[in-house]
């Protein structure tokens, strides 16, 4: 193989190299530099240190308008099992209530004992499981007023431990960056074999 072969075959492969090599940077740089760096008169920081705090607000204001439904919250505290554990709860207190009387005050404890102690339960049970409903939503509606999930989600995405963050995002996507570096490099090749071709046209 002469020389002038052997340049063209090169093309591709340098081509190739070019190409993987500014895809594993371009995917790198989503994190790196961490802190600003200044090289050439250039300012070069990684995509998410950079903007950071814009994630982290555009996150928790997306998180509180799409994410923390009133209804959902609700609809999941006033489950029927939340209801009936509720309802089991109030049960235990009474029984406890009866004792601690009993046990203060004989007289009264003999009253709060057997068929009206069932009665008494049995009522306030119920209305346990009728009005609990009604108490949750009354103590979400609170809870909102008070609680800024958006502000909340920002402070918490804004403190979060970059390397934590890029650690768990090249775990959880190794798979499709690497998929990206190799493209870069499959590309490369395909444009340099374009450009072999353009040369030995244009001979």
């Amino acid at each position: 193989m002469d020389n002038s072969a052997l340049s063209l075959w090169s093309v591709p492969v340098v081509s190739a190299l070019i190409g993987y090599v500014t895809n594993y940077v371009a995917v790198r740089m989503l994190f790196r530099p961490h802190r600003p760096r200044r090289f050439l008169g250039m300012t070069i920081q990684g995509l998410v240190p950079r903007r950071q705090r814009e994630i982290a607000n555009s996150l928790g204001t997306m998180i509180e308008r799409d994410l923390f439904s009133h209804e959902d919250i609700q609809a999941a505290l006033a489950s029927a099992e939340t209801t009936q554990e509720a309802a089991a709860f109030v049960s235990e207190q009474v029984d406890l209530f009866a004792s601690r009387i009993g046990s203060q005050n004989p007289m009264v404890g003999m009253f709060l004992q057997g068929a009206l102690l069932e009665q008494v339960k049995g009522m306030l049970t119920e209305q346990m499981r009728e009005k609990f409903p009604q108490l949750v939503e009354r103590v979400v509606e609170r809870a909102e007023h008070k609680l800024d999930v958006s502000a909340i989600v920002s402070s918490k995405v804004e403190k979060f431990d970059l390397s934590k963050l890029e650690a768990l995002i090249y775990e959880v996507s190794s798979r499709e960056l690497k998929t990206i570096e190799i493209l870069g490099g499959v590309l490369g090749f395909f444009v340099g074999v374009a450009q072999v071709g353009l040369l030995l046209v244009l001979r």
